[in-house]
């Protein structure tokens, strides 16, 4: 901006409660394959292989129940849910399909309420100690589930960093049945369909895309719909007929 004088706003968008799978022994993907049984720990100091691997969220036992969906890696990796015994950390699955698993890939639950702070640690020290000393413009809050993660965020800002905007990021189910709790708490509003549409069934996507929307637009707040916008534009000139209308 010194350079041009050309001014824009900055955004710091926060890490937010993500869960990942853990180191593997040699680091080296193993595979998993259709059909096959493999058990996962909380214990994240174990290296997993084709048996066993580990994921970084301690209560994983025991908010699964049996029959529920664990999507690993983009959702490139099924597992279903067979049996979890909370005192040991550990839940027994069914691979539903053939794939490499590599380390620290993301994880979702869909339709699970996970017990995680929508701020980490990480995501304070970078606001409090880089951000608000920058005088940054906004922030953009990953896995927003209900309107108090707002407010919370706020008393982290404290008094001195009354002007820094929020803009919320409903990335799971949750988020979307709070989301008239959610719009009145925030300053802005953005549509994020990449982990959205791990959560919920993608034909029903455009369905939370629009009601969101259009209660954004009533209630004059700024949103913005991310995730595979115009991608074919990467290649061609011109947008396809659907993304045109999206």
């Amino acid at each position: 901006m010194q350079s041009t004088g050309i001014l824009c706003a900055v955004m710091l968008d926060t890490k937010g409660p993500e869960i990942r799978t853990g180191f593997l022994k040699d680091g080296k993907p193993v595979q998993l394959k259709e059909g096959q049984e493999i058990t996962i720990t909380t214990d994240y100091d174990i290296k997993g292989d084709e048996n066993m691997i580990s994921m970084s969220y301690k209560k994983l036992a025991v908010d699964l129940k049996p029959g529920n969906t664990i999507l690993c890696a983009d959702g490139t990796i099924t597992l279903t849910v067979l049996e979890c015994d909370p005192s040991a950390g550990t839940v027994r699955c069914r691979c539903e399909n053939t794939a490499m698993i590599g380390e620290r890939k993301n994880v979702n639950l869909p339709g699970v309420v996970v017990d995680l702070p929508t701020l980490t640690e990480k995501d304070k020290e970078d606001i409090l100690g880089w951000g608000v000393p920058n005088n940054i413009d906004m922030i953009a809050l990953s896995f927003v589930r209900k309107g108090s993660d707002l407010v919370n965020v706020r008393k982290v800002l404290g008094p001195n960093a009354k002007q820094i905007q929020l803009m919320s990021k409903v990335e799971n189910q949750e988020g979307v049945i709070n989301f008239d709790e959610i719009l009145r708490e925030t300053d802005a509003f953005m549509v994020a369909r990449g982990d959205l549409g791990m959560e919920i069934p993608v034909e029903k996507i455009f369905l939370a895309q629009k009601m969101m929307i259009y209660k954004c637009n009533l209630a004059g707040k700024p949103v913005v719909t991310a995730t595979q916008m115009l991608e074919s534009m990467i290649k061609s000139p011109r947008p396809t007929r659907a993304e045109a209308t999206d």
